[in-house]
């Protein structure tokens, strides 16, 4: 007859048995995730999930308020961009709007945080997706975006949002006012172009890195552009000043970030 303290352990190695199972089929998913989206033989599926980080009712009641007309930017930004690439799929996302998460992502580790912490993060991150959403790691490729709503505030500034190619996913943190749909948008695009290979092309303080992070590197004269590089998001307007763009309207994707997303 087994001790309590056996029956203990075998509790525990029933639970990172399942835990390995789960990070094991995950991870497969994964890769045939990111396999089948960097083909672009048909459309990424986009769905984003809102979730209130205030708590509040204000933004509860802005999430309601929700529907996939304060996203389609995004759809058509990308429909542009891929026409003008030649992309041969005509539609390259599909969005649509999930349901509202009711518990809060794993916060990222600092910048400063060793290798160890991070892999352990990223391991925390995909098992809470997975915890609410029991499809995750399955199927074809699909990006999941969860745009956490702040209440607006001139005075604390959003934490940084993020795009990780590998589980396909991204976390946004937005404002929850109207006057801020426009440029909310461009942060899920940036981080939706992560979840498919995109990296950054803006040096630690923000400015854009020449030539890649510019939308027209080859302007006379340089500056001031009229258009932010997606990746760059700023649009450059001196040798030491750049601006956030307003809306999708002012950006588009340079040739590095089209070639590292296969287009």
């Amino acid at each position: 007859m087994a001790t309590p303290h056996r029956r203990v352990l075998n509790v525990r190695r029933l639970r990172i048995s399942v835990l390995l199972f789960v990070f094991v089929l995950v991870a497969g998913g994964t890769i045939v995730q990111r396999y089948s989206a960097a083909s672009w033989k048909q459309p990424l599926r986009v769905t984003l999930y809102p979730i209130n980080a205030a708590g509040s009712v204000a933004v509860f009641e802005y999430i309601r308020g929700l529907t996939l007309t304060d996203f389609v930017a995004v759809a058509e930004f990308l429909e542009n961009e891929a026409q003008f690439y030649g992309l041969a799929t005509q539609q390259p996302v599909v969005i649509a709007l999930g349901p509202e998460i009711e518990s809060r992502p794993p916060s990222r580790p600092g910048p400063r945080a060793n290798k160890l912490a991070v892999i352990y993060w990223s391991l925390r991150l995909r098992y809470w997706v997975y915890q609410n959403l029991s499809t995750f790691g399955l199927g074809f490729a699909h990006t999941r975006i969860f745009v956490l709503y702040h209440e607006a505030s001139r005075n604390q500034p959003l934490a940084h949002s993020f795009g990780l190619q590998k589980g396909m996913i991204g976390v946004v943190h937005a404002f929850a006012i109207p006057e801020q749909t426009a440029q909310n948008n461009i942060v899920i695009t940036h981080e939706l172009l992560h979840t498919v290979g995109a990296t950054d092309k803006y040096h630690g303080d923000g400015y854009p890195i020449f030539p890649e992070g510019f939308a027209d590197p080859e302007r006379e004269p340089l500056y001031p552009q009229d258009t932010a590089e997606i990746m760059a998001g700023r649009i450059p307007l001196s040798v030491d000043s750049a601006e956030i763009p307003e809306s999708l309207e002012y950006c588009v994707i340079g040739p590095r970030t089209a070639t590292e997303i296969n287009w």
